[in-house]
C-alpha cells in the first residue's frame, strides 16, 4: 500500500509536542489537508455557524474550521493532544478547547457538527449527538464499515438495528470514501465521510418510546419472519400464547407475518410499532416508560 507522506507541519507537531498515538484509545490522525479541506467544505459552513469538533487530533480539520466557523468547539479527551491544539491555534480567538470525554462532558450549542469521530466510540457519540445536540447537519468520518450500516438499504446484510435507530432520527448521504493511507499511523481499515441531518418528515411512531423499545426487542432476530421474532419476543415479556395471534390480527391489513424482519422499511417497522402500542394500551403487553431509560 502506498502510504502518504507525513508533511514537515505533522512531523513538527509529533515532535514539538511529544506526541505518540496512543494505541489504546485508536488514535488514527488524517494528516491529508486536502481531504480535510472537502470534509469542511462539505459542511457549507457559514461566518455565523458555531461548530463542534470531536477528536481535535493534530488539528488538520481544525485548521480549516476556524478559517471558516464563528465559533469553533473542539473536544479532545487526550490532555497532550488538548494542550498541543490549545498551542497551534492561540492566534485564533474563536476556538475553544474543550478536554474531556465527548460522552460524558457537556456539549455546547453549535448549528454544525463536523469530525473524525473516534472509531471505538462511534455508535454511542453519534446517539448522543443526534439526542442531545440540536445542529442543523453534521458531517463526520466513521470506519467505511460503520457507515456502510448507517446507508444500508432494507433486504441486505448490513441493514441493521443501528440503520433503523440512525435513520429514524436523520437522514444520512454519503460524501465520500477516504483511503487508510491518509492517517497516520495507517489502520488497518478506510473510512468513509457521511451527512447526517436531522428528519423533519416522514414516517413517525405515535410513540417513540415505543418505537424503539420494540426495534431493540425484534432486531435481536433480523432474519426470522415477523410471526417468529414477535413470537419470541412476546414470550420474552412472559405475555400469554394468545398474543402473538392478536397481534398477527391487528396487523392483518398490512401485514401476514411472514415478511422477513430485515426486509421492512422504517415506514412498516413504524406501524408495527402503532400496533404494539395498541396491545399495550389493551394491556396485553406489558410496558413501563422507565424502560427507555
Amino acid at each position: 500500500m502506498l502510504v502518504t507522506p507525513l508533511s514537515d507541519e505533522v512531523r513538527s507537531s509529533l515532535r514539538k509536542y511529544g506526541i505518540t498515538p496512543r494505541k489504546k484509545l485508536g488514535q488514527s490522525f488524517l494528516i491529508n489537508s486536502s481531504i480535510a479541506r472537502e470534509i469542511v467544505k462539505a459542511a457549507s459552513l457559514k461566518r455565523n455557524d458555531d461548530v463542534l469538533e470531536i477528536g481535535g487530533g493534530l488539528g488538520v480539520l481544525t485548521r480549516w474550521l476556524v478559517e471558516s466557523a464563528r465559533k469553533v468547539f473542539v473536544v479532545e479527551k487526550d490532555r497532550g493532544l488538548a494542550n498541543a491544539l490549545r498551542s497551534s491555534f492561540a492566534e485564533h480567538d474563536n476556538l475553544e478547547v474543550m478536554e474531556g470525554d465527548a460522552l460524558e462532558i457537556q456539549l455546547p450549542k453549535v448549528s454544525k457538527i463536523v469530525a473524525n469521530l473516534p472509531y471505538s466510540v462511534s455508535s454511542p457519540l453519534t446517539f448522543r449527538l443526534l439526542d442531545y445536540v440540536d445542529f442543523q447537519q453534521a458531517v463526520l468520518m466513521y470506519q467505511k464499515e460503520f457507515a456502510q450500516r448507517l446507508l444500508a438499504k432494507p433486504g441486505t446484510s448490513e441493514y441493521s438495528r443501528l440503520t433503523i435507530e440512525v435513520n429514524y432520527r436523520a437522514n444520512v448521504e454519503m460524501i465520500m470514501q477516504v483511503n487508510a493511507r491518509e492517517f497516520y499511523p495507517v489502520p488497518k481499515v478506510d473510512s468513509m465521510v457521511v451527512r447526517l441531518v436531522p428528519r423533519e418528515s416522514g414516517p413517525v411512531a405515535q410513540n417513540e418510546g415505543v418505537f424503539h423499545w420494540m426495534v431493540r426487542g425484534v432486531y435481536s432476530y433480523p432474519n426470522k419472519l415477523i410471526r417468529k421474532a414477535f413470537g419470541i419476543w412476546f414470550r420474552n415479556l412472559s405475555c400469554e400464547d394468545s398474543v402473538l395471534a392478536a397481534f398477527i390480527q391487528r396487523c392483518s391489513g398490512e401485514f401476514n407475518g411472514s415478511e422477513r424482519l430485515r426486509d421492512l422499511d422504517l415506514g412498516m417497522l413504524v406501524k408495527l410499532s402503532d400496533h404494539v402500542l395498541e396491545m399495550i394500551n389493551d394491556g396485553l403487553v406489558p410496558y413501563e416508560e422507565r424502560e427507555q431509560e
